[in-house]
């Protein structure tokens, strides 16, 4: 896979929680809420802001989606994304795609037959393993003084 590794600033954790984690990352502490404000630039983007606001206020209504929810049930969203855009919903998935990879200051490289969801699970996978090697890298450090 083609993706260009830069450190992420301290993106603390990819679970959907409010809490501050300390990060030096300014705004957004976790991958959910970088998800979705990507969601609501590409779909502000493609429709302006009040289609995008009729549209969350569908899936609210009649789906009992709330925006906010949207990173917890993609599978749904997405299933009525395609239900309302048909073909579209790809354009949009993938859209959705490079402005997160935007928002976490990394290159976006295409990748033949990935999907939304098969770009999102690369974007995990690699939160993790940064995170992996930021915390041995913080050990050694602790190591290192307590000698």
């Amino acid at each position: 896979m083609q993706l260009k590794e830069r450190p992420m600033n301290g993106l603390a954790s990819t679970a959907t929680s409010s809490e501050d984690l300390s990060s030096p990352h300014k705004g957004p502490n976790t991958l959910d809420d970088l998800l979705l404000e990507s969601i609501d630039q590409v779909l502000s983007d493609l429709l302006g802001t009040k289609s995008r606001e009729a549209v969350y206020d569908h899936l609210e209504r009649n789906y009992s989606l709330a925006r906010e929810k949207i990173p917890k049930d993609l599978d749904r969203f997405f299933a009525l994304l395609e239900e309302t855009f048909g073909k579209g919903s790809k354009t949009i998935g993938k859209a959705i795609i490079r402005k997160l990879f935007e928002r976490l200051g990394w290159e976006f490289g295409e990748i033949g037959g990935f999907d939304f969801f098969d770009y999102l699970e690369a974007v995990r996978a690699r939160i993790a393993r940064e995170l992996i090697e930021h915390a041995k890298s913080a050990n050694r450090h602790y190591n290192s003084l307590s000698e």
